[in-house]
């Protein structure tokens, strides 16, 4: 009895023993696994990096940068606004995504946005596998990309998805420590305030990390790290004013945050919606679930940074891949010595791969990148095509256009009327337009009409001032197809040729 007993207890440990191998074994491949299937699964999508038109106005603006060795100061676009102040936020990012578009065609912007998640995962990965187990590291990291692919597409701030991963994990790390960040993480800044605006979130993460070190330090040294962290934060903040624009960059966010309730009235900047199931919602429950049943401890201070992160995503969905890449950052460590992983480690024999088989496997990757380009059609969807071409025919001029086709009118050259750059139009323009065009007014529609000159207009379908176009007799229904709908003046008011 006793013999069988102490063979069953032999075979559980073997059993142990294989599982805690394999595991070993499969450690280190655990990034590149994660970062090939984020890869792979965003590329292959024939829409989803795509999908927002954006991208083409991005490519215009980068084309002009690299056409006059300059960045743009004046609006280049509209004849609302024309010559009006305007910056970009995004000047690097849209040179980039320009000559990947020249180089590969719509597939260059695809497979750049798609490398550029892939290699922020591969990252998160890395630096979770410092502090957690094989398993809850897996777990966290399929919800960062299911969460993340929410808001991956073919734009500015994805080319920043690293450069996010790697400062928020030096905040952190060096909050740990009680420590100031390494200077070397500085110049990350610069790059990251010349690829896209959400940088000041990057400078605005330095707070509550260096108080949680200064606070959770000895006294005798909190002084020392004080100075540490003040004079990180200055050289952070002076990097961030290396821009072609100097510090007028991080105004620009603040006139986003300027606009007030409009802002809710553009996609990206709705609140986080329950009422339907996606990734977000399943993995916030999930979430407190396991709080409320392991009783999780964070810092004070690292809940309050947690806390804002979350009411940001909740608030503004294009937050969602701040909380999917920064959030599992925050709260690896306290995992981790909950699970007592700091001392179990030390008890595993981590097998390194051979070179030669990583190597084999990032040239299965671009193999694989070959043939999905070779096979699969990468276009943005969506937008109004048919109906620009019977603008063209039409010879139409001063376009009234729906918010969401102006990337795609700027990429064939039409003057808009209003566009994606929302700070630039500011609340009272953007109340206006909305306004107008649900017909909340249906007089000061009519009235902006005739004020702008608008010789035309294209809008969805859906839009409720497509109904009062067609009943109004100076107008006539153009074109209409399940994309857009074109109406045009009969009788065009004085200078109504005049294109901007």
């Amino acid at each position: 009895m006793v013999s069988n007993s102490h063979s069953v207890q032999m075979d559980s440990e073997a059993k142990m023993s294989a599982v805690t191998a394999r595991n070993d074994h499969l450690r280190p491949w655990l990034p590149l696994i994660f970062a090939a299937t984020t890869y792979l699964t965003l590329i292959t999508k024939r829409f989803g990096l795509l999908m927002d038109a954006d991208i083409y106005w991005h490519i215009v603006v980068g084309e002009w940068i690299m056409d006059h060795r300059a960045v743009p100061h004046v609006d280049l676009f509209s004849f609302t606004m024309p010559g009006a102040p305007w910056i970009t936020s995004a000047w690097l990012a849209e040179v980039i995504y320009f000559v990947a578009f020249k180089l590969a065609g719509w597939s260059g912007p695809a497979i750049l946005a798609a490398l550029s998640a892939s290699v922020a995962i591969f990252l998160l990965t890395r630096l979770l596998l410092k502090r957690l187990p094989n398993v809850p590291a897996t777990i966290i990291v399929a919800a960062a990309i299911a969460m993340a692919a929410m808001h991956t597409m073919a734009r500015p701030h994805v080319l920043t998805f690293p450069l996010m991963v790697l400062w928020a994990n030096a905040l952190v790390e060096a909050s740990e420590q009680r420590r100031a960040p390494s200077l070397w993480y500085v110049p990350l800044i610069t790059l990251w305030a010349n690829l896209h605006g959400s940088f000041t979130m990057g400078l605005a993460l330095i707070v509550p990390f260096a108080l949680e070190a200064v606070w959770t330090a000895d006294k005798s040294v909190r002084a020392k790290i004080a100075l540490q962290w003040l004079r990180f934060g200055g050289l952070a903040l002076g990097a961030a004013c290396v821009t072609p624009y100097g510090p007028e960059l991080i105004l620009v966010t603040l006139r986003l945050f300027q606009l007030g309730p409009i802002l809710s009235k553009i996609n990206e900047w709705q609140p986080l919606d329950f009422s339907e199931t996606n990734s977000v919602t399943v993995c916030l429950i999930a979430g407190a679930g396991y709080v409320l049943y392991s009783g999780l401890k964070l810092p004070p201070i690292r809940i309050a940074a947690l806390l804002a992160v979350i009411w940001q995503t909740l608030a503004h969905v294009r937050y969602v891949d701040v909380f999917a890449l920064v959030a599992p950052l925050f709260i690896a460590g306290p995992l981790g010595q909950q699970l007592s992983w700091p001392r179990s480690q030390h008890s595993r024999k981590v097998v390194q791969p051979a070179r030669t088989a990583f190597v084999a496997a990032i040239a299965a990757l671009v193999v694989a990148t070959g043939v999905i380009v070779a096979t699969v059609h990468h276009t943005p969807p969506n937008v109004p095509r048919a109906a620009v071409e019977k603008l063209k025919e039409l010879k139409a001029n001063r376009v009234l256009n729906e918010y969401y086709f102006c990337g795609y009118l700027i990429f064939q050259g039409f003057p808009t009327f209003i566009d994606s750059r929302a700070e630039f139009y500011g609340a009272a323009f953007l109340t206006r337009y909305y306004r107008d065009l649900s017909l909340e007014d249906m007089a000061d529609f009519v009235r902006l009409l005739d004020e702008y000159k608008i010789g035309a207009t294209l809008l969805f379908p859906s839009t409720r001032a497509v109904g009062l176009l067609d009943r109004l007799p100076e107008w006539e229904r153009a074109y209409a197809d399940e994309v857009a709908v074109i109406h045009v003046r009969r009788a065009r008011p004085e200078n109504a040729d005049a294109r901007r």
